[in-house]
């Protein structure tokens, strides 16, 4: 992760995400670390469905990655997920490759930022 480029804040809203968990830093972290567990698995079910020209799956996946990054306010990655869930909802896989591609882009840099999070100094900022 270059720092001039990227920065958590760039990448994660953890503010917004302690508001909507009421502080509970250590249920964010849990919440991204099944994230960061799950979604190798799932970006290559999306990636699946899209040889198959499956769109419900690719829907379902994306929405599901979409819902799962919301939790810790990853505003890329949710972005992302949700053009690939629209263009598969809509019915159609036309540009669904370079919208996976955008998904594991963003993702790369959810995992890069995630590496660097000091939950403790997360949490003593929200007690303030």
């Amino acid at each position: 992760m270059s720092t001039e480029t990227t920065s958590i804040e760039s990448v994660l809203n953890l503010s917004e995400a302690m508001t909507n968990l009421d502080g509970d830093a250590e249920l964010l972290q849990e919440i991204m670390d099944i994230f960061l567990e799950t979604a190798g698995e799932q970006l290559q079910d999306i990636q699946n469905g899209i040889q198959a020209e499956d769109s419900k799956q690719v829907a379902v996946q994306a929405h599901g990655m979409k819902g799962g990054a919301s939790n810790f306010c990853a505003k890329n990655f949710v972005r992302s997920a949700l053009k690939l869930e629209i263009k598969a909802k809509e019915g159609s896989l036309d540009g669904a490759q370079e919208l996976l591609d955008d998904m594991k882009a963003a993702f790369d840099e959810v995992k890069e930022v995630a590496q660097v999070i000091n939950w403790e100094e997360i949490e003593r900022s929200w007690e303030g």
